[in-house]
């Protein structure tokens, strides 16, 4: 038997290692992403920008992981279906998320900021933020013309426009109670 390419998993690889396992795994660009359990300080994170759109009370709904969201991009000639599950999305009144917000830790850092953020442009995710929360700082990338494009980096004393709700948030909000 020959042996498999680490990256050149199909879709029904996918769901073949997810019925097999018990591990929350991603398929990005035909590679296989084993999820490793997030730290105190990540969930922190993760739950501080969850309630902070959630208080908005918008027709945004945010969701969190463990959430699939199937994605499609046809590049690199491999299999055009992804499955991945952000830290935080916004859903408003559209199948994709408006916005995604994903939290760096040092084990997901590389592939947030490289292969999910093609991912992301290429699936047409209007908004992108990349949340580092060592440094409290939040990295917005937009989406123009198919493309994202960097709008700056937001820290816990600036307010943050978001387009997806129409509005501005603290970024405070996002880092509150984390040391």
């Amino acid at each position: 038997m020959e042996a498999r390419k680490l990256d050149a998993y199909t879709y029904e690889d996918y769901l073949e290692i997810d019925k097999s396992t018990k591990e929350r795994v991603e398929l990005i660009f035909g590679k296989i992403y084993m999820m490793a359990g997030a730290s105190a300080k990540h969930q922190d994170v993760v739950g501080n920008i969850f309630f902070v759109f959630k208080s908005l009370q918008k027709e945004c709904k945010p969701r969190v992981a463990p959430y699939d969201l199937h994605l499609t991009c046809e590049v690199f000639g491999k299999d055009p279906r992804n499955v991945v599950q952000p830290d935080v999305m916004l859903f408003c009144g559209e199948e994709l998320p408006c916005a995604i917000f994903e939290v760096l830790s040092p084990s997901t850092a590389a592939k947030d900021k490289n292969d999910k953020l093609r991912l992301y442009e290429c699936a047409g995710i209007k908004e992108y933020f990349i949340v580092e929360p060592e440094y409290k700082i939040v990295e917005k990338f937009q989406l123009e013309n198919g493309k994202y494009v960097w709008r700056g980096n937001f820290s816990s004393e600036d307010t943050m426009p978001v387009d997806c709700i129409g509005g501005e948030v603290d970024v405070e909000k996002f880092f509150e109670g984390i040391e």
